[in-house]
């Protein structure tokens, strides 16, 4: 018995510290089954997820997902470097000025940043970097972390987060390794997701990343992986104990570890009001 009892305590404190702190419960590969994801989720252990809404079209979705689960679902916004294509300035100006408007409801800024995989055109990078620079003028004045995207685009990344004195910053999906000196001296966060089990140069980079910059994601609902007939699975934030589990052999440190560190940089990057 007394065995049995601590096992479960064992098991009760590695599950609250159980964080996702990138996905996209907005999306609408969500929208039929929403509410009851949420309640198996809780009941696997998840303590939180912070919540992307990275388009002019998605604030108001967050912002209600939010209001419904003020206690598990905390919200980050921006506009996403993709979508620099056809964006125009009032578009961008009434979305920063929602965000002013229900920061407090906001845990983050993001996900922003640069993306040269999809926009190959000088000029829209141009305005790209333009963007990129308002949303941090935006964290700062509001005082919130910044969720950068990078894609292709690494070094201009850094130079830009450099020359706006960037401070708190949560680098998603940061797979460049020959960077990371970079990132660690400037003390910024990386999260790592599902991806992390099958490329080598996201390995290299959980390998050598200190664990009190390391932080967990799924990018939900993708990454999911793939079922028999090699269609795309819907990706869920309870992912992350797989990408947990495979840095820890990297690392060949205990499982606990960094289950523990990585759920308390979530709390203390995002300021979240909670205790693990």
């Amino acid at each position: 018995m007394t065995g049995n009892f601590l096992i479960l305590l064992r098991y009760e404190s590695m599950a609250t510290k159980m964080i996702d702190s990138h996905m996209h419960l907005n999306q609408p590969e969500y929208d039929r089954d929403r509410s009851a994801l949420i309640g198996k989720w809780k009941a696997a252990g998840l303590k939180a997820i912070i919540n992307c809404s990275a388009s002019v079209n998605t604030l108001d979705k967050g912002l209600e997902i939010r209001k419904k689960w003020p206690d598990f679902v905390f919200l980050t916004a921006a506009i996403h470097p993709e979508y620099v294509k056809g964006l125009d300035e009032k578009q961008v100006d009434d979305f920063i000025e929602k965000v002013r408007k229900h920061s407090g409801e906001i845990s983050g800024i993001g996900e922003t940043g640069l993306d040269y995989f999809w926009i190959k055109e000088p000029e829209l990078r141009e305005k790209q970097k333009r963007l990129f620079t308002r949303f941090i003028a935006l964290s700062k004045e509001l005082d919130k972390p910044l969720l950068v995207h990078t894609r292709d685009a690494y070094p201009e990344t850094i130079e830009l987060l450099k020359q706006q004195g960037v401070k708190r910053a949560q680098l998603h999906m940061w797979g460049n390794h020959a960077l990371l000196n970079e990132v660690i001296s400037n003390g910024w966060m990386v999260s790592i997701g599902p991806i992390l089990l099958s490329s080598k140069s996201y390995q290299k980079v959980a390998r050598d990343l200190p664990l009190e910059l390391l932080m967990l994601e799924t990018d939900s609902p993708w990454f999911g992986g793939k079922d028999k007939e090699g269609q795309n699975l819907r990706g869920e934030p309870t992912n992350i104990r797989a990408v947990a589990e495979k840095i820890a052999q990297i690392k060949k440190i205990p499982f606990e570890d960094v289950w523990t560190a990585c759920g308390r940089n979530a709390v203390r990057f995002y300021r979240l009001p909670l205790r693990l």
